[in-house]
């Protein structure tokens, strides 16, 4: 019998899924796409599209764009993985995956953490220098200012919320650049791991000290409006706060609050709680935010290298085998287990 894999719709993603589906369909796989997905709102399947869609599927492959419920991975009695382009894993509940002895295989390429490390370095140095404002003076052909507004990253000091893969590579990157210090608070980080030249503190004393915050969790409830009005005012008046890493950690309101008040000389967000953000929404009136929309680490080369790592994934999870990249690596001795009574 052929594997059968439900691939679900992503309009941010759609060309990787598609190139993914070619490739798998050419492999003699049967692919099931899912039902169209409305960008911004989280796609949920229904009873009947659940019963349609995923009641004899091997493998299921989703986004963040979509939501999978634990009925839904009890649907299929032969599903054996669920299988992510992304490194986000947002869309699935690990734990409901872990009971049940799913394995859940992600994208956690170099191109893929290695973009977003390059990205947040970026955008740092955009809002030190205040480049959007430089381009603006000359568009409009306005005088140059008699006081310079630039400010190096060199000699300042380096925050960051949470590290992983992600803040590592940003570590790394800022090496190069010499800031005075770079200060990361990060419960779930062991001292003896963490990266050479940080100084593992308190969040109360980066949010103090840092003159760049940077953020690096994964959205959950414990993370979720971690960064209100009171921790954003713990910033120093002149700081800047970049956030790569999800929507949702900043209360977005509280922001609005504090830069309207003047506090804070920037804030780059490349993620927003709202995806795509609303056109009145009041993070755009304010002139000292850039707003990308959740794409800043989306590279030619991610692009590229996404549905190989896909269908890699996929077909080695078919054989048997662990996949290039897994979010759960613990769950293997009970995956092992529902493979053998899948049969």
């Amino acid at each position: 019998m052929a594997p059968k894999i439900y691939i679900a719709r992503d309009p941010v993603l759609e060309e990787v899924l598609d190139s993914a589906s070619a490739k798998l369909a050419e492999k003699g796989w049967e692919v099931i796409r899912g039902p169209e997905v409305v960008p911004g709102v989280p796609r949920r399947l229904s009873e009947e599209e659940r019963a349609a869609l995923l009641t004899d599927v091997d493998l299921i492959v989703a986004s963040s764009r979509s939501r999978l419920s634990e009925a839904d991975l009890d649907a299929s009695p032969r599903l054996r993985a669920l299988v992510f382009p992304t490194i986000g894993v947002d869309a699935v509940d690990l734990e409901a995956c872990a009971s049940r002895g799913l394995l859940v295989a992600n994208g956690a390429t170099p191109e893929n953490f290695l973009a977003m490390s390059e990205a947040t370095v970026m955008l740092m140095l955009v809002l030190l220098y205040r480049l959007h404002e430089s381009e603006r003076l000359l568009r409009e052909n306005a005088p140059r200012p008699q006081v310079m507004y630039g400010r190096m990253l060199r000699g300042r000091t380096v925050g960051l919320i949470g590290s992983g893969r992600i803040g590592g590579g940003v570590i790394a990157r800022l090496a190069a650049w010499e800031p005075a210090e770079i200060l990361v608070h990060d419960p779930f980080l062991p001292p003896e791991t963490a990266p050479a030249g940080v100084r593992l503190v308190g969040r109360d004393e980066l949010l103090e000290k840092a003159d760049v915050i940077s953020l690096h969790v994964p959205l959950n409830d414990e993370t979720r409006g971690m960064l209100g009005e009171a921790e954003l005012r713990q910033m120093k008046p002149d700081a800047i706060l970049v956030n790569t890493s999800r929507g949702g950690l900043i209360d977005e309101d509280a922001l609005v609050r504090v830069m309207r008040d003047g506090h804070l000389a920037g804030a780059g967000l490349d993620v927003t709680e709202t995806e795509p953000l609303p056109m009145d929404h009041p993070l755009r009136s304010l002139d000292r935010v850039i707003l990308t929309p959740h794409i800043l680490g989306h590279t030619i080369d991610l692009y590229t290298v996404m549905p190989e790592v896909l269908v890699e994934n996929a077909t080695r999870l078919m054989a048997g085998d662990l996949p290039l990249y897994t979010r759960n690596p613990g769950v293997e001795p009970d995956w092992r287990k529902r493979l053998d009574s899948i049969g």
